[in-house]
């Protein structure tokens, strides 16, 4: 169902902005003024709904405290009327909107090409209306969820710039989505990136110790390595006598050998000359394929490095279309989509999973594709469309006879049939993927589907004393081998042992060290901290301790928003009523 801000479409009329400082402006160009905050937040409620609403219903969300409310709302009402220049406007009960179609709202135009980002500011930003806690917290996600959209396309077209080499481009874009987010790392490795990409070295340097000096006075700490690493300058010592093509070749080979074996600083070092290399020598599948293996690197072997590899895989993208490379381009699409999945940017992932689709017919590749899919759906609450886009994924692995995306699958796969309830079925898929995982003697990977195996076991009135020594062998491993999210997963299902026998003391306190662990990197699952933070307020409420789960709410309320995980704003909201 649309909501009543896409009735909106582009023409000569009047024009409603909510990012920003909110704004009506007639046809003429003329600013019209409201007569309150609660006018604002009336419009924006009314335009963002997906169906008309109650009056009863929405007066007493703005006036909590008002003699009559009603009155109240009818004096808003008619206030509004007079600034859009109609009669006809937001009538009825339930309202409708009834917006002209000549009239335009900014919230559609996010993803519109001519956009000026630079123009667009927080939603509703200096109005926060005396009103109940329900409006409160529907300000706060829909501020949330702005800003998430909003930053997700300052990243992209950041990161477009940057690998087309519009690095003037790309640093203004970089700059704003730093002044956005000045604590964010990934603003700063965007623009690090950008510097260096460019040649602009004491830029870099200046930018790295001013970030430094930020990071220090607000967190206390320093910046993580990788916000480091995207500040190196890569220096390539090509051997004499040999070919550019036979190095380079040798590089990438030697770097995904490296990186098998468990040698990642080296395997990575190699792929970074490898890059450098292919540029240099203008040979436009290899530069392609490095930028791939580079990007995909950072993003699986090293914890932190999401967003670097991100700017090698968009470089990738751009370099496979202009040598038409329909593998490479497919896979850095899927690639692409993985990252912005893990993290939450929802709409961005489906984005670039859709553009890899478009290309490719190869079934380990659409594998992968239709993998990411379910991956990005299920955590977006769309349960029956990602277990589908799973399913085909499933069938493409087989055809392809890829039994390390089949497992993969089957383990991601497992998450999603535990949240659809579906619980049998999920023993089946977790136990399927073990077994593969056996074959292949793919350890690294083998705590996820455990934990969760554990978990369909408990669903399905596993005695939970009985399971808890298999979960903390999982919990043992996910520890030697440093894996957070294995840590944050294992953690979590120990939580839940102790919470089917009403123990909430212990569960609770596993389910802290879960957050300790979810959180312990910049580039986190936030899908699995979302739904740690859920039990976690759960829990507290349940073992009474009300005020604890209230704050554990407003932790969980932004997060989902943000993340576009809506199913899980119900829990946070009614611990804030």
């Amino acid at each position: 169902m649309r909501t009543q801000a896409e009735w909106g479409c582009v023409s000569m009329g009047v024009s409603i902005r909510l990012l920003g400082r909110p704004e009506i402006i007639d046809g003429s160009g003329t600013c019209q003024s409201l007569k309150g905050q609660q006018s604002w937040a009336l419009l924006a409620r009314i335009l963002l709904a997906d169906h008309p609403l109650d009056r009863h219903e929405i007066a007493s969300e703005l006036y909590p405290e008002t003699a009559d409310p009603l009155a109240s709302l009818r004096w808003c009402l008619a206030d509004l009327r007079r600034a859009l220049g109609s009669s006809d406007v937001l009538t009825g009960d339930p309202i409708v909107a009834n917006l002209p179609p000549s009239t335009t709202i900014d919230l559609n135009s996010i993803d519109s090409a001519d956009l000026n980002l630079d123009s667009l500011g927080p939603f509703l930003d200096g109005i926060n209306p005396r009103s109940s806690p329900a409006l409160e917290s529907w300000l706060l996600v829909q501020r949330e969820r702005y800003s998430s959209l909003i930053g997700a396309r300052v990243r992209r077209e950041t990161m477009q710039a940057i690998s087309m080499g519009n690095y003037s481009r790309g640093s203004d874009l970089a700059e704003l989505g730093v002044r956005r987010n000045p604590l964010d790392e990934g603003a700063h490795i965007l623009l690090l990136k950008c510097f260096t990409l460019a040649g602009l070295f004491d830029a870099a340097n200046n930018h790295l110790q001013n970030t430094e000096a930020v990071f220090i006075a607000e967190l206390g700490v320093k910046p993580t390595a990788a916000v480091y690493s995207a500040a190196l300058q890569t220096v390539s010592a090509r051997p004499d006598g040999i070919s550019p093509r036979a190095v380079i070749r040798s590089l990438i080979d030697s770097g995904k050998a490296a990186l098998s074996a468990g040698a990642i600083e080296t395997g990575v070092d190699c792929l970074r000359r490898a890059v450098v290399d292919a540029e240099q020598c203008k040979d436009q599948d290899l530069y392609a394929e490095s930028l791939l293996q580079l990007g995909s690197a950072l993003l699986h072997s090293i914890r932190g490095y999401d967003d670097e590899g991100a700017v090698f895989l968009r470089q990738a993208v751009e370099v496979a279309k202009n040598c038409d490379n329909a593998s490479i381009l497919a896979e850095s699409y899927s690639e692409l989509g993985y990252v912005d999945a893990l993290a939450g940017r929802r709409p961005s992932a489906a984005l670039h999973l859709k553009e890899a689709l478009k290309i490719t017919d190869d079934h380990a590749s659409l594998a992968s594709i239709y993998g990411v899919m379910g991956f990005n759906l299920i955590d977006w609450g769309k349960l029956e469309e990602g277990l589908s886009n799973y399913e085909i994924s499933l069938e493409h692995a087989r055809l392809a006879s890829d039994r390390r995306r089949e497992a993969f699958s089957l383990g991601l796969g497992g998450w999603g049939q535990i949240a659809a309830g579906n619980m049998e079925l999920a023993q089946t898929w977790l136990t399927d993927s073990l077994k593969l995982i056996e074959e292949l003697n793919w350890l690294s990977f083998s705590p996820w589907p455990k934990a969760l195996l554990l978990e369909t076991k408990l669903k399905l009135d596993h005695n939970p004393a009985s399971l808890r020594s298999d979960i903390e062998q999982v919990y043992a491993l996910s520890c030697q081998l440093g894996d957070p999210c294995w840590e944050g997963v294992s953690a979590r299902v120990m939580s839940l042992s102790f919470s089917a026998n009403e123990e909430f003391d212990p569960a609770i306190e596993w389910l802290q060290k879960g957050l300790i662990s979810c959180v312990r990197e910049t580039d986190i699952y936030v899908a699995l901290l979302v739904d740690i933070l859920a039990i976690k307020c759960d829990l507290l409420a349940q073992s009474g301790q009300y005020s604890e789960a209230a704050d554990t709410a407003r932790e969980l309320l932004p997060l989902a928003a943000k993340t576009h995980m809506d199913h899980y704003l119900h829990t946070a909201m009614e611990l804030l009523d």
